[in-house]
Formats: C-alpha cells, structure tokens, sequence
C-alpha cells in the first residue's frame, strides 16, 4: 500500500520549464483518507510542474469517476469528474499555506506532497446533490424499495386554488378607467 508521501512532485534536479507528473488513483489512494464520501475510484491526475527562478506552479488536471453515496436512496454509484487547478508555489522561511491557492516551501525542500491537494481537488469536484442518474426513459436508477418508502413517508400539500383579495378588484377597476 503506498503511503501519503508517494504522492509527491520532486522539483529538485529540475531545470526550468515545465515538468509532468501523473498519478493513478484508485481504492489505496482513497483509503489513505478514511473520509466516507468516496470509498473507490479510478482517477487519473496529470500534475505539470512549471518552474521559475524561486516560484513554481502546479496545474492539475483529474480525470476519472468515483465511487459515492446516493444523497436519495443511500446505496453507492459510480460518478465521472473532471477537473483542474492550480497552486503557486513560493520558497520561503516559514513553510505553509497563505491563501487556498499559495504555497510557501522551505528552501530545502526537494519534493511538493500533492497527496492532499489531489483528494481535495476530487472532492470539489462533486455535484452538490450526488443521486443516481435517470435511466434513458428518464426514471430514476434509485434503490426502487427506498424510494417507495420515501414516497410513502413524504407529505404532500393539498392543492389550493388561489384566492385574490377583493382588494385588488377595486385597484383594477381604478387602472382600466384611467387607460
């Protein structure tokens, strides 16, 4: 099982310009994290190192899909992501993050951990609301007994016809003499 820092970029022995990472996520990798909004995937991250005289940036692109819990009927499916990011990346005295997007390292650093910065960047890469998709006929591919039980537990408004105040009346009957 690979450990969190064999998610690294190396940026020492590298000339300036532009280097490429890739990086193969499968269940070890989302094991590492023991969050339960994603327990398997296949994702395949490119990281393209561009370095310069004393600052680095980090542009990632994640392609692949994920294994997560249905928001609707709780049973787990499978969801394609795509996305991409960047880090800038400064060399300083006091390592750490100043912004979302900017990194300070240590000079002596000789590789970037990007182990957690790839989950991060999977997780904002999810729909808001994760349910099953519809079927070609548009019908749910939800767990069919959960969604029974949740229509037998919904409560549903009773229709209503829309009462106009009276008031109302009067104002119109105002507006249509002055046209």
């Amino acid at each position: 099982m690979r450990k969190r820092g064999s998610y690294a970029v190396r940026i020492s022995g590298l000339g300036e310009g532009d280097h490429d990472f890739s990086f193969e996520l499968d269940r070890q990798f989302f094991v590492l994290f023991e969050h339960p909004d994603i327990s398997n995937g296949n994702v395949h991250a490119e990281v393209t190192l561009e370095k310069k005289t004393g600052v680095f940036s980090l542009h990632f692109s994640l392609t692949g899909n994920v294994e997560v819990l249905c928001d609707r009927c709780l049973e787990k499916f499978s969801t394609d992501i795509s996305t991409t990011q960047t880090i800038f990346v400064k060399v300083g005295e006091t390592p750490g993050e100043i912004e979302d997007d900017v990194l300070i390292i240590a000079r002596g650093d000789h590789e970037i951990e990007v182990g957690q910065y790839l989950y991060e960047f999977i997780m904002l890469a999810l729909p808001c609301q994760k349910v099953h998709p519809d079927d070609s006929d548009g019908h749910s591919t939800c767990n069919p007994e959960m969604l029974k039980q949740l229509d037998a537990h919904s409560t549903k408004e009773p229709e209503r016809e829309e009462k106009i105040d009276p008031r109302w009346d009067a104002l119109k009957g105002i507006i249509e003499k002055n046209e």
